[in-house]
Parts: structure tokens; C-alpha cells; sequence
């Protein structure tokens, strides 16, 4: 008979007896057997080893709680446990010495709502108990219990500024708020099973224990040992543990006290600029005294929908994108971290990046938009172990953070999150990378609301890129009138200027992705060729002249938004230190457009499209050419008018025709004369000989990109064609991304051409 058979049985005889009468009794036929165990008080009283244990819930009144009704699980400390307890808290000679309600808060603490088996506490996840044959559930991930601690109701101050409700202390503000706690606090259970699913090791239990997890078959309560099996109740278990568990607290409550001569409060107000308040009518209402008519205080829930995770809430959440879990059970998987600066650390933070030049002065007055950032950085939707130190560890802006163990000055496991207090606050990615003069400067706030407002910091400041991030200030956006900014209600726009026209055009969060992203380019540019072209985020490229300095989208640049007097643009650095590219300043933003390859070989290069026509390439009712994609990128290498005529490729037949046709067409790159690709044999459209029925294989022809230059050999590697950069080289074209008309040209680039003074034969290439 199983273990979970008896145990249904030994309840059923329970309800049996408690379920006679007394007249039934008289004889002892039915009295309680002696076999029976007694409920989860009965069997801690008859453990020698749990006297004082014992002690503790006949002097808080839960002897009897716990004796009566309802099923529990208890974790009851051995008499050594308090030995040490009382070594560690020499105020404390004796429980009786202990105030009673902290007293109450220990004994609450270490009872578990439900009965809880040694196999049932390291077998849980969210969808209830693990099963090794489903890929979904077959992990014992869900390491916390629900106590029977309840905190109390908490009362915040409040202040308003700038439309935002802050907390302040109540001392400060004749406005209070009284919040709910949302739950009861949640114990956490270790075991073996717990560190490698998340990789991690055992000695990441003793970073914040203190103590190592002495064998693998262990299962801690905390930082208590399990003693031993489970000891059954008829209302539950009773497990002997070798510490007392003070109980642990949240972020919120480590915060607000001193740790190891260490002070938070600073890094706590930011935090307490993001509360948000909902009045929760039913828990007002559910007060004593409230339906009679008398007058009670209006109760809140708190959280802090703009951070990673509410510093106050005893229930964890999953972290975002995470879809389709009942929120009351998530708090048994889910675990936050929180990394926080003492206040001298944060202090030194705020001195470097926010006070100076042209920045913000203080932490005060820089945008709700940067202190979020911040408070972010120092948040994680994960709890933070000292394998993530090295590793690393993705906070609530999505950095990957790495920590330093020599600046840790306090550690703790709270009851929502693992907390680690430092003397050194981590440095945003949005202060370290491209977006750094962006975020930290005054002079280019519009710009940075902009990034806010698109969603684009993410890319942006992503690790291991060449990034070019051009910029223009705010004074300069503010004298062209190309960007506006209103602050009240964080809306954007620009105004074309033209003659006889001042409209203003609002911008949405397309228009501005569309801006930004053509400023970024991806690649260092090396300075040597006339002319680089660096292909921007956007699908476009940005054009950079070594020669006179200027930069420049595929389109003049213009004074103003769609301005009609043409500018020259020479940046600026501004950045000095960002990680991942580097910053300018520019007086005008570029300016982009792209004609079809189609229409741009129709009408510049007609000789050539009508042999394009003749081949049955092209659909000029449908202005396209049948084997191009517009999905791929391509080079064209397009003979003059007078290379055509010479060759007399339209004396060809048909077939032959669209061979010679097509290779002049390299697909899949992009060759410029900047020598940024390499030499080497590139896929043309010409459909090789090798071809069979069932695959198409193109001819590949050598190509040799050179600076201001690129080469075509010949089979005996001598030049066959010299491609000399000029006005009649690296033409670019492309497609649009929008139907109807937008506000900035959402184009991207598709091909280049080249026009050639020569016509490419198959015959006398290098090819493959």
C-alpha cells in the first residue's frame, strides 16, 4: 500500500471518528485508536526535540489555530535552532523574551498553507505536479510556499508633481494612502533539482545563507536544514528544521532600514516616483464597521507598472511577454533581483552622468524617461545569483550586467527578490553606448524623447556594433523647424517652410522610427576610398565623402524638412566613449529617396532595358523586370549605349540574349568602389550549364573591389574591365515600404548600378 493510500485512509478514519456520537463511544468500540496521529500541534508537542518550538505556539494562541481546522505544514525549528537564535539575538534569553507580535511573525512564518510531503515540496510548478513525460511540466520549478504571514496594511505620503503622484514620507505630506498588502509572504524551498535548472551551483546558496548545502538530497526551508522525514499530522506534516527562520523581507522593507551600517534611502525614492494607486472598493468596504455606516479609510492596491517589478507585492509575476499563466500561482516559480547603490555610491553615479555641462544637474530634474532607465538598470525580472556575476545577468532595461563581488558591501534573500546592496551603481547602456550624449545632454532631449517615443533605445545601444548615430540638437530642429516637441502632451511634429506654404505635419511613431533609423549607420567607415557607403538601419545608406567631409543620405540635403535650398552637412563628434560607435552632430537631417531599378534603367539606360524587353525580361505594363526579386539585393554592371552597340547583342537569339543579359546582374551584394567587400567569385543571374532539371546553378564571376575602383579580370587574370569611381557609379535604387505617402520616404535600397564602357562575356571572364 502506498505511502498516499494511507494517508487518504488515516483521513477517512479521522472524519469517521470525529463524525460519532458520544452514546457511540461509551464502550470504547469506537474511540480513537491509539495508531492515529494526532493533528500538526499533537505531533510538534510530542517531539522532545521541538519543546521550545512548541513553547512558542501556545504562547502566540496558534497551539489551538492550528490544532482545530484547516491542513497545514510545519516547519518547527529544534531546540539547537534556538540555542543559536538566542546566541545570534542576545536581547533574547528565552521565547518569553520575545515581543509578541515578532513572536507571532516567527510562528506565522514557519507554517505552510496545505500539507506539503518531502517529494510534493521538490516536485510543484505552476501547472501543479511535474511529469517527467511532458515537456512542459517536467521541470520542479515552482520552489516557494505561501506561509501564513500576513503583513500589515501600509501607509504611504504622497505628493504630485508634474501630473505624477510620488511617495514621500508620511511626515511630509498631510496626503496618505493606506495600501493592502496583495498577499501573504512566500517561503522558499532549496534543493539539488532548483540549481541545475537554472545552472546554477549549490555554493549560490550559501552566498546568501550563509551556510553550504551539506548533501544533495537536502531540502532547505530558507536557510533551514530539514532534519530528517516528514512527521505526519492528521491535518498535515510537521518537518524538524535546524534554524529559526526570521522572516524574510521584501524589497520594499530591506530598503527602508539600514544594512550593515549601509543606507538605500536614496535609491528607494527614485523608485517611489513610479507608484501607481488603484482604489480597491471591495477590501474598503470589508472593513469592520464599513456597512453599518461608520468611516473607514479607503484601501489601495500599489504597483509599479513602469518598473520591473513591485517592490512592495509579495506575489512574483512572470516577466513580460510571458502569456497564459493564472497570476496567484506565478509567485511560486517566479523570483526578482534587485542590484542597488548605497546612497554614497548613487550619489557619485548622479555627480558623474547628470551634473556638468549642458546635463541635467541632478537627479531631480532630469525626465521621468531617464529615471526609469535607472531605477531599471538596477532591476531584474530574475533573481541574481554569483554564477550570474561573471556570466552575466539581463536586467529591466534588457542590459546584460555583470557584477564585481569586491564592490558587494550586502546581500540578502528577500521574500520577492534577492537583493544586493553596492558600493558602485551600474552605468545604463543608454548612457554607455551611442545613445549616451543623447540621454545625458539637455541639447538633444527632443531627440531622446523621440527614441522614448519609437521604442528604439533596444537597438540602439545593442553591444558589439560599429554604430554611426547622427543627431541634430534641439537648437538647431527648433530653428529649421524639422522636429517639435510638446512636453504637455508628448506629441511631434514638423512644419514645411516652403514658399507660399507653413504647415505643420504631426509626426507617429512610424514617422519617427523612420527619421531615426536612417541616421544610424552600420559600419566604421575607413576613411581611405573618395566615397563610403555605409548602409543604415533603415534599409537605406548613408553616403560619406573623405574628400570634402560631407555626409548625406541618397537624396541632397535640404534646409528644413523637404526645404528647397540644398546644404552641405559636415558632423561633428560629440560622443567620446560610447561602446558600440560613435556620435555626431549634424545641422540637417539627410534626406532619402530611390527611384525602381526599373524606371531607373528605362529612363537612364533605355538602350539596355529595350534588350531586357527584347529577351522577355521585363513587363513594362507592370514596370518590372521578371527575374528580379524584390527581396533581394543586386549590382548591375550596365554597358553604355555605345558598349551595346559594339557588341551586337541584339543580333542574338533569344536564349542566348537573356544569358548575356543576365550576367550583368550579381545578386545577393551590394558592390560599391569603396573596397568594402572583398574579392572574389560573386553569384550572377546567369543560369550556368551546370544547371539540371531539378536545381538552378548561376555562373559566378570574379569580381575585385578596390578603392575608388572595381576590377573584372579576364580567365588569365589581366584586367578586363576597370570600373573608375565617378558620377556614373554607385547609382542606387530601390522600393518603397508604404503604399500612401508618409511624411519621411520609407525606402530601402535594393541595387546599385555601375555603368561599364564594356559589355561582360561569358567566354572570356573568370568564372565558375
Amino acid at each position: 500500500m502506498t505511502r498516499t493510500i494511507q494517508y487518504m485512509l488515516l483521513a477517512l478514519i479521522c472524519v469517521l471518528s470525529l463524525g460519532c456520537r458520544d452514546e457511540f463511544n461509551q464502550d470504547g468500540k469506537y474511540s480513537r485508536p491509539d495508531w492515529l496521529a494526532g493533528k500538526v500541534y499533537t505531533q510538534v508537542k510530542e517531539q522532545p526535540d521541538l519543546s521550545i518550538f512548541a513553547q512558542c505556539l501556545e504562547l502566540t494562541g496558534y497551539d489551538t489555530i492550528i490544532n482545530r481546522s484547516g491542513s497545514y505544514t510545519v516547519f518547527a525549528p529544534n531546540n539547537e535552532a534556538f540555542s543559536l537564535y538566542f546566541q545570534n539575538n542576545p536581547d533574547y534569553q528565552s521565547v518569553e523574551d520575545i515581543p509578541i507580535q515578532e513572536l507571532l511573525r516567527i510562528v506565522k512564518y514557519h507554517i505552510v498553507q496545505n500539507p506539503w510531503s518531502k517529494i510534493q515540496l521538490r516536485t510543484l510548478d505552476i501547472y501543479g505536479w511535474i511529469d517527467t513525460l511532458d515537456i512542459d511540466n517536467d521541470e520542479p520549478k515552482g520552489f516557494k510556499r505561501q506561509t501564513l504571514l500576513l503583513e500589515k496594511d501600509l501607509k504611504f505620503g504622497l505628493k504630485s508633481e508634474e501630473n505624477r503622484i510620488y511617495i514621500v514620507d508620511t511626515l511630509e505630506s498631510s496626503w496618505q494612502r493606506r495600501i493592502i498588502a496583495d498577499s501573504r509572504k512566500y517561503a522558499p524551498f532549496f534543493y539539488k533539482e532548483y540549481f541545475d535548472i537554472y545552472d546554477l551551483n549549490l555554493d549560490d546558496y550559501e552566498f546568501y545563507f550563509g551556510r553550504p548545502i551539506a548533501n544533495s538530497s537536502d531540502i532547505y526551508f530558507a536557510q533551514g536544514r530539514i532534519i530528517g522525514d516528514e512527521i505526519f499530522a492528521e491535518n498535515g506534516f510537521v518537518y524538524n528544521i535546524d534554524r529559526v527562520v526570521e522572516p524574510l523581507q521584501n524589497a520594499y522593507q530591506i530598503m527602508s532600514d539600514q544594512k550593515d551600517n549601509q543606507s538605500y534611502s536614496d535609491f528607494l525614492a527614485l523608485i517611489n516616483m513610479f507608484p501607481e494607486f488603484i482604489y480597491n472598493e471591495n477590501k474598503t468596504f470589508d472593513q469592520p464597521g464599513a456597512e453599518q455606516g461608520l468611516t473607514v479609510d479607503s484601501l489601495f492596491d500599489l504597483t509599479y507598472p513602469a518598473l520591473t517589478f513591485n517592490i512592495t507585492g509579495e506575489m512574483t509575476r512572470a516577466p513580460t511577454g510571458t502569456f497564459g499563466l493564472p497570476g496567484y500561482v506565478t509567485s511560486i516559480r517566479y523570483h526578482h533581483g534587485l542590484v542597488v547603490p548605497t546612497n554614497e555610491a548613487f550619489s557619485e553615479f548622479e555627480n558623474e552622468y547628470l551634473v556638468g555641462s549642458n546635463r541635467w544637474g541632478s537627479l531631480e530634474d532630469t525626465p521621468y524617461q531617464i529615471k526609469r532607465i535607472i531605477a531599471n538598470t538596477h532591476m531584474s525580472a530574475n533573481p541574481v545569483y554569483p554564477t550570474d556575476f561573471m556570466k552575466g545577468f539581463y536586467n529591466g532595461e534588457l542590459d546584460l550586467v555583470t557584477l564585481n563581488e569586491e564592490n558587494i558591501v550586502h546581500k540578502e534573500y528577500g521574500s520577492n527578490c534577492t537583493f544586493i546592496g553596492m558600493e558602485q551603481a551600474i552605468v545604463p547602456r543608454a548612457f554607455s553606448s551611442v545613445t549616451g550624449p543623447v540621454y545625458l545632454q539637455r541639447g538633444y532631449s527632443k531627440v531622446m524623447y523621440a527614441i522614448e517615443r519609437a521604442g528604439l533605445l533596444p537597438a540602439l545601444k545593442r553591444e558589439n556594433e560599429d554604430y554611426l548615430f547622427y543627431v541634430e540638437s534641439d537648437l538647431n530642429t527648433g530653428e529649421d523647424s524639422s522636429l517639435l516637441y510638446r512636453p504637455t502632451t508628448g506629441s511631434f511634429s514638423v512644419f514645411l517652410t516652403t514658399p507660399g506654404t507653413f504647415r505643420e505635419i504631426m509626426l507617429g511613431t512610424n514617422d519617427l522610427r523612420t527619421l531615426l533609423l536612417n541616421h544610424v549607420g552600420v559600419g566604421i567607415p575607413k576613411g581611405i576610398a573618395n566615397k563610403e557607403f555605409v548602409r543604415n538601419l533603415a534599409g537605406n545608406f548613408i553616403v560619406i565623402n573623405n574628400e570634402t567631409g560631407e555626409v548625406r543620405g541618397t537624396a541632397p540635403t535640404t534646409e528644413g524638412y523637404k526645404g528647397l535650398e540644398q546644404v552641405t552637412v559636415i558632423p561633428t563628434q560629440i560622443s567620446t566613449d560610447a561602446d558600440n560607435g560613435v556620435t555626431y552632430d549634424i545641422t540637417d537631417w539627410f534626406s532619402f529617396s530611390a527611384t525602381t531599378l526599373f524606371s531607373r534603367l528605362s529612363v537612364s539606360y533605355p538602350r539596355f532595358h529595350n534588350l531586357l524587353r527584347k529577351a522577355g525580361l521585363s513587363q513594362d505594363n507592370l514596370y518590372r523586370y521578371t527575374f528580379i526579386s524584390e527581396n533581394e539585393n543586386y549590382t548591375v554592371f550596365v554597358p553604355s549605349t555605345e558598349a551595346l552597340d559594339n557588341s551586337g547583342a541584339d543580333t542574338l537569339a533569344i536564349e542566348d540574349l537573356k544569358q548575356f543579359l543576365l550576367i550583368h546582374f550579381v545578386q545577393g551584394d551590394f558592390i560599391f568602389t569603396d573596397g568594402n567587400k572583398p574579392a572574389g567569385y560573386y553569384e550572377s543571374m546567369r543560369i550556368d550549364e551546370k544547371s539540371t532539371t531539378y536545381s538552378t546553378v548561376f555562373t559566378e564571376i570574379y569580381i575585385n573591389p578596390g578603392y575608388d575602383v572595381i576590377m573584372i579580370p579576364d580567365k588569365t587574370g589581366s584586367d578586363y574591365i576597370t570600373i573608375n569611381e565617378s558620377s556614373e557609379t554607385n547609382i542606387m535604387t530601390g522600393r518603397s515600404l508604404s503604399e500612401t505617402a508618409t511624411t519621411f520616404p520609407e525606402v530601402i535600397i535594393t541595387a546599385v548600378i555601375h555603368e561599364i564602357d564594356s559589355v561582360l562575356l561569358f567566354e572570356e571572364l573568370d568564372t565558375r
